[in-house]
């Protein structure tokens, strides 16, 4: 990710916490966040986040924002919301390895935290981890991403 990336970022009520941590270190990642909500810790359900933040990004395409991150208590619901989109592959990740290979190898577009799983400080290093690392272009690699594209 280039320097002053803009990345869309949402959650629900669970995530808001690490959501807003990230938010305020976000010039340290040398990003900015479009803040999808919530904006308090009142119950809201993940799905209506995960389709907002993935219906955002696949109209800013081609744009300058190209990628999201969601967070919910513990990943899963954000990540299984996110992937019903053929034009999204997110990843859920509880460590950097996770990340950069979602991006490697799935190019994986938005990435998914665990705010019960994961700490601040670990999720700062996903989220690094995830920004530094680029698409593999390999045939292997662009081939089963095609057939993930398909729906039958």
């Amino acid at each position: 990710m280039t320097p002053s990336a803009n990345l869309l970022i949402a959650s629900d009520h669970a995530g808001l916490p690490l959501k807003e941590a990230l938010r305020k270190r976000a010039p340290e990642l040398g990003i900015t966040f479009t803040d999808l909500g919530p904006a308090s810790l009142a119950s809201v359900d993940y799905p209506d986040y995960a389709n907002l933040l993935c219906e955002k990004l696949i109209a800013s395409k081609p744009g300058p924002t190209t990628l999201g991150i969601l967070i919910c208590g513990s990943g899963i619901g954000v990540s299984i919301a996110a992937n019903r989109h053929p034009e999204i592959r997110a990843v859920l990740a509880e460590s950097e390895e996770v990340a950069k290979l979602g991006r490697e190898h799935n190019h994986a577009n938005v990435l998914c935290l665990g705010a019960r799983i994961v700490n601040e400080e670990l999720a700062l290093k996903i989220v690094k981890s995830f920004l530094a690392a680029r698409p593999d272009p390999d045939q292997r690699h662009l081939r089963r991403i095609e057939k993930l594209s398909h729906r039958k």
